[in-house]
């Protein structure tokens, strides 16, 4: 299995040098012209030592669809082993959980809708959610069981694989949302991020399909061992932020931790209104055209300004 991998890994990246359990490629990312990504077949682990990316699975390596089918056709499995068992790095490791859509989940590209999905649909197109956006999310509804009368919005890691979904209610239900039954320690829709560029922070998802790039925290803060701020400081160098008004405080702490961490943040200021809801899609480019550039000097004033 071994010879198979390396020859996948030869066939995506060139030829390598060998020394000891590892094999030196020419690093995809900074293309330097010395081969310094290391990769441990055994630890399923890659590190560059010329720009530092780095990752615990292998398979981010391989671009090309055919042969990443054909890895993970050989390894059966995703390997999660410890990072920092291999380079020393302090990387937490996350407990995987497998998830399932809801039991009666119907999806909301049918052409032939019930009226329970009638009514699903006139929410969505309702809050500005447009009929492509339904299909490119692959969005649904339950019209029975323990998500009955609620859009499902599913969440895919960064290899397809459903990681979480969201459940929002469109009827008479008294909570809002009703949250899956696994860890909301996820980057929602990893599948659809591009790490180069840069990165919308925002509240919600409904809030994340205003911008590309974009990612919802999905909670109440962003926390420093979070999976979300971790890639954010490996694999991302600049981030616009814009959360509700009312989250005001919140956001500023989220702020203070990416500044400590060297990351570029920039404010996108939404004027009048309370929510990226609120705002025509025609005002957003032009919001995000004029976001400010967050300094320590800027934090350490808003803060006073709160009384903090």
């Amino acid at each position: 299995m071994q010879s198979e991998k390396l020859d996948i890994l030869k066939k995506s990246l060139g030829n390598c040098y060998e020394t000891n359990d590892e094999h030196l490629f020419s690093c995809p990312k900074c293309k330097h012209y010395k081969r310094k990504l290391s990769v441990n077949l055994n630890k399923n682990a890659f590190k560059c030592w010329i720009c530092d990316y780095k990752g615990n699975n292998i398979v981010k390596l391989i671009k090309d669809p055919t042969l990443k089918a054909r890895w993970l056709s050989i390894t059966n499995s995703i390997d999660i082993s410890r990072f920092d068992d291999l380079f020393g790095e302090q990387e937490e490791a996350f407990n995987q959980v497998s998830l399932e859509l809801p039991e009666y989940f119907n999806s909301l590209t049918n052409k032939k809708l019930s009226s329970v999905g009638q009514k699903a649909m006139r929410y969505l197109l309702e809050r500005g959610i447009t009929e492509e956006q339904i299909v490119f999310y692959k969005m649904g509804f339950c019209f029975h069981g323990d998500y009955k009368n609620r859009i499902i919005i599913p969440s895919f890691d960064e290899f397809g694989d459903l990681n979480y979904f969201v459940a929002r209610a469109f009827g008479d239900n008294y909570l809002k949302y009703k949250n899956p039954k696994c860890s909301k320690d996820i980057v929602f829709n990893e599948i659809f991020i591009d790490w180069s560029e840069p990165i919308v922070l925002v509240e919600g998802f409904f809030d994340s399909i205003k911008y590309e790039n974009s990612i919802p925290i999905m909670g109440s803060t962003l926390g420093t061992n979070s999976m979300l701020f971790n890639k954010i400081v490996n694999r991302c160098k600049k981030i616009y932020i814009c959360l509700d008004k009312d989250a005001a405080q919140k956001e500023l702490k989220i702020i203070k931790k990416l500044l400590d961490f060297g990351v570029e943040v920039c404010k996108i200021n939404i004027d009048d209104h309370n929510d990226l809801g609120e705002v025509p899609s025609h005002f957003l480019e032009e919001y995000k055209k004029r976001a400010s550039v967050i300094t320590s000097e800027d934090y350490l004033l808003q803060k006073i300004n709160f009384g903090g």
